[in-house]
């Protein structure tokens, strides 16, 4: 006879066939659970049901390598988004890295730039200086040729060359010593040397003037194989050198 059977384990019914016997020993079809059946006494009629679907080893396998390739998927999405992220922060990091060397080569540039243009700008300033001082060398030789070591030299006109203070004192105030003294005399005795017949031609070619510093300069007046030095101050007004002292 046929009865119907619910596994104790999973609750689940399934259909056994015995005859005449009290207990039977089965085993769940669906969890494998081994059962002991208490058959009862009068047989009542079975219905028929309908089995539920036994999953197989096939399915169990299925699942489980569903369950691989899902696994496998999300390792791979992990390693992968760890790599995108390394490979983001690594070339950021790349960046900054040029930014930070592109930024020091511009700081050695400039600087190198700074320090170039300082030195044009100085070079450029000595340069000056260095016309400026050649060009007032020119001047005092000029005046030395025109003005003093000359048989006609006109104390009167190249006076015009001197400022108000060297002007007092090579001439004098109204009054003074000096003042009622002649012009030649005092003119030479002021720019020329000392000797006794003093030769013009001699003493324009060994004429010579150096420069001490920014304004003094120093005039050698040399003949018969004696030297001597007069020191001249220039000063700038107006665009014109002019002489401000003389010792």
């Amino acid at each position: 006879m046929q009865y119907n059977v619910t596994c104790n384990k999973c609750n689940r019914t399934f259909m056994i066939t015995a005859d005449g016997n009290d207990k039977i020993h089965c085993n769940c079809p669906y969890c494998g659970e081994s059962l002991l059946v208490n058959l009862p006494t009068l047989a009542s009629p079975v219905t028929p049901s309908v089995q539920q679907p036994i999953m197989g080893q096939g399915e169990q396998k299925g699942s489980g390598s569903t369950l691989k390739v899902l696994l496998t998927i999300l390792i791979v999405l992990f390693l992968g988004g760890l790599a995108v992220f390394g490979y983001i922060y690594w070339n950021n990091q790349k960046e900054v890295a040029q930014q930070e060397l592109q930024a020091q080569r511009k700081a050695q540039a400039d600087s190198m730039m700074q320090v170039r243009a300082q030195i044009e700008a100085q070079e450029a300033e000595a340069q000056r200086q260095d016309e400026k001082r050649k060009s007032i060398c020119r001047f005092l030789e000029s005046f030395y040729k025109k003005a003093v070591l000359t048989d006609d030299a006109d104390a009167d006109f190249y006076s015009r060359y001197l400022t108000d203070y060297c002007h007092r004192m090579v001439f004098g105030t109204e009054g003074s010593y000096d003042y009622d003294v002649d012009e030649a005399t005092v003119w030479w005795g002021a720019f020329g040397n000392t000797a006794t017949e003093p030769d013009f031609n001699q003493l324009q070619r060994n004429l010579k003037v150096d420069a001490i510093d920014d304004n003094w300069y120093k005039v050698r007046l040399s003949q018969d194989g004696e030297t001597e030095y007069r020191q001249v101050k220039v000063l700038s007004q107006d665009g014109h050198i002019l002489i401000d002292d003389v010792r």
